[in-house]
């Protein structure tokens, strides 16, 4: 099978990448910068791609599933150039990959779109249990992958069958948050933001891929999928237990206020609370890998 990934010199489309190339498929990518993607993902076919336009033509013909992971990363002080760009690159791109399926002939399109979305769809819901069904919240991120999402489902109508994985924090060591948390830990500096009271949503990186691969091998799967681990955590609990893995304190909190003067409006999402758990993907049959958040950490910092 041609899968076509956008994304894929990202941290999330590397992996992807690579798990494919193991289980016989044929990945190939569109990507903004060109020379880079064919640096990174030698020896794939790459075609050149920017999110403010349709995709080439050629580069749609013959891919039998898209998956669809590019889009401005969302860490970061939240400037009005920042949000337009988070916004744009999803929102935008997205439509303008739709738009390039449906010209296609019905039969040169692919049969399905894996999607990317985010947890940040039910915005901050305290301790809400949230499962796929669970109706979308406020807020920038909010709206962005409400938004997001409609633009992907469109393909529906073109005969496609979709799926919106909603990712939590994919932890991993060669990108994502991970890396950013670990200085302040091993100076002894780490502890809660915040209060800590906030559920976090979780992955591992392995079954973020599984996920992915999960999501485009399963035909009976569609619609929204929460791309979590079985057990999501308070922050305070995170904190403790990545210090315990590393064996530092985590004691020192970082107040809400410092945050927010350091971040802006994106310090609002570390804040949020969003307790969701992957009832689609445990009721397909998909079996995590690292369903507990101390292995996780182990296996990837042991």
């Amino acid at each position: 099978m041609r899968v076509l990934i956008t994304g894929a010199t990202g941290f999330l489309g590397r992996r992807l990448c690579e798990r494919l190339r193991e289980r016989g498929y044929e990945p190939f990518a569109l990507s903004r910068d060109l020379e880079r993607a064919l640096r990174l993902l030698s020896p794939m076919e790459v075609y050149r791609w920017s999110a403010d336009r349709e995709p080439p033509r050629e580069a749609l013909t013959g891919a039998e599933t898209v998956v669809h992971l590019a889009g401005e990363t969302i860490a970061g002080r939240w400037t009005p150039e920042k949000k337009r760009k988070i916004y744009e690159s999803r929102v935008r791109g997205t439509r303008n990959l739709v738009t390039g399926l449906a010209q296609l002939r019905e039969a040169e399109r692919p049969r399905a779109l894996i999607s990317a979305s985010a947890v940040g769809y039910y915005g901050d819901r305290g301790d809400e249990l949230l499962a796929e069904d669970a109706p979308p919240g406020t807020g920038f991120l909010a709206r962005v992958c409400q938004d997001w999402e409609r633009e992907a489902q469109r393909a529906e109508e073109l005969g496609l069958r979709v799926v919106c994985l909603r990712f939590g924090i994919v932890l991993g060591c060669d990108g994502g948050a991970l890396p950013r948390m670990l200085l302040p830990f091993k100076l002894g500096l780490g502890g809660p933001l915040g209060s800590g009271r906030q559920w976090w949503s979780w992955v591992h990186i392995e079954d973020a891929v599984g996920l992915m691969a999960f999501a485009l091998e399963h035909e009976t799967l569609s619609g929204a999928v929460n791309a979590v681990a079985p057990e999501p955590v308070r922050q305070r609990d995170f904190a403790k237990t990545l210090g315990r893995v590393l064996r530092r304190p985590a004691v020192l909190p970082a107040p809400a206020f410092a945050l927010k003067l350091a971040l802006g409006e994106f310090a609002g999402e570390l804040l949020a609370s969003t307790r969701a758990v992957p009832q689609k993907a445990q009721e397909s049959g998909y079996r995590f890998r690292f369903p507990h958040l101390e292995e996780a950490l182990r296996d990837l910092l042991g």
